[in-house]
Order: C-alpha cells, then sequence, then structure tokens
C-alpha cells in the first residue's frame, strides 16, 4: 500500500514509519521540516506541507491508499491544533479521493468518563491536559458528525513511553479508555500504538470508530 503519514518525524510517526517500511509499504512523509527525517529508504518520500492548509496537501495524496495521522500539539490555554488541521487532512482527501484514515487521540477524551479513575487522573491528569483532551474531543466528534463519507479510526491510548515496538499483545476495544491492574501498563510504547495503527490502516476494522488501546 501507499501510506502517507502526517506528524512523520514525532516520536510516534518515526515509529510508525519505520514499521510500514519494515512491511513493505511504500511511505509518503508528510512533515514541515524535511531535515528532521533522518531515516532514509528507497520506498520513503519526504514532503513538505502545512497541515492547515488543504491545498498544500492535496499534492502529497496523489495515488496514496490510506492517511495516517500522528500529529501533536503543544499545551497551551486554548489548542485547536487537532480539529483545524483534522478538516484540512478531510477535505485534501476527498478531493483525492482517498477515503481510509487512521488519527490518534488519547484516554479521557471524554473527560466525563475519567470521573472515577482515582486521584491522580482527576486532579492531576486532567487539569493538565484539558485543553488538549478537549480538543481532541472535538476532532473526534468533527469525524463522527462530518466524515460518514470516509472510512475513518480515532485511536486513543494511555500515556506513551519512547520506546519501539514489543511483542506484547495488545486490547483494542470500542470504548472511552481501558484501565488495567497493573501500574506498569498505564502507559505504552510508542511502536506498539504505531503497530496498532498501521495494522488497522491496512485493515477494514474499526471503520467510523474511537478504539482505545492499552496492554
Amino acid at each position: 500500500m501507499q501510506l502517507a503519514i502526517l506528524g512523520a518525524t514525532g516520536q510516534t510517526g518515526l515509529e510508525l514509519v519505520k514499521l510500514a517500511l519494515q512491511s513493505n509499504h511504500n511511505v509518503i512523509a508528510v512533515v514541515r521540516d524535511p531535515q528532521k527525517m533522518k531515516i532514509q529508504d528507497d520506498n520513503l518520500k519526504v514532503v513538505q506541507a502545512d497541515v492547515f492548509s488543504a491545498t498544500s496537501l492535496e499534492p502529497q495524496l496523489e495515488n496514496v491508499d490510506a492517511v495516517i495521522s500522528c500529529l501533536g500539539f503543544a499545551r497551551t490555554s486554548v489548542v485547536t491544533g487537532y480539529s483545524e488541521s483534522m478538516k484540512s487532512i478531510t477535505d485534501a482527501m476527498r478531493k483525492k479521493n482517498v477515503k481510509r484514515l487512521v488519527t490518534m487521540t488519547a484516554f479521557y477524551t471524554d473527560i466525563e468518563s475519567a470521573k472515577n479513575q482515582g486521584f491522580l487522573v482527576n486532579w492531576i491528569l486532567i487539569p493538565m491536559l484539558k485543553p488538549i483532551l478537549k480538543n481532541m474531543r472535538e476532532m473526534e466528534l468533527q469525524l463522527e458528525a462530518e466524515c460518514k463519507d470516509l472510512q475513518w479510526t480515532a485511536v486513543r491510548p494511555p500515556g506513551l513511553t519512547t520506546g519501539p515496538a514489543t511483542s506484547v499483545e495488545m486490547r483494542i476495544e470500542e470504548d472511552k479508555f481501558l484501565t488495567t491492574n497493573s501500574d506498569a501498563k498505564r502507559r505504552v510504547a510508542r511502536g506498539d500504538i504505531a503497530k496498532v495503527m498501521l495494522d488497522i490502516a491496512v485493515s477494514q476494522k474499526y471503520l467510523n470508530k474511537c478504539v482505545a488501546v492499552n496492554y
């Protein structure tokens, strides 16, 4: 398949590029700064584009089978990057007749779902990440309301750690989050999330769904 990966020079994006190339996919890495891409491969094309401009994205999606977004945006008092970039991405996809989209959000985008998850989640994690979670949820609702013509999936992981994919089996469920009895498993390796996103992108699973992922 030919895959367009957005946010390809971020920590999760790099893991995704590696896995996609290892699986013999052709990869178009859509980045802001091509100099940051340190991976070289005959099946990798690095292109520069503005993720907030459908016009800028359109040429990069020519003959693409699926788009995978690993975009992340800094925490500020108001975050709008997730929903605004997704509008440009989906508009560009329609122009190029690309149907398959996988994007990444997080646990607790529905903040009400965190109410019974204890002190750490409710009094530290949620207040710290609230602007990001709020805009991620706005993006999910945007996909649900406006993108019924596309085949999208939003992947919701817990906290992420730096590291490659492992052999640990992942749980994937249509839910707001997935609990675990192990403190060590409250975070997931970026490589494992990248592996899940790649597997979903090349399949017809979880179409037009938000899915929670954990060990």
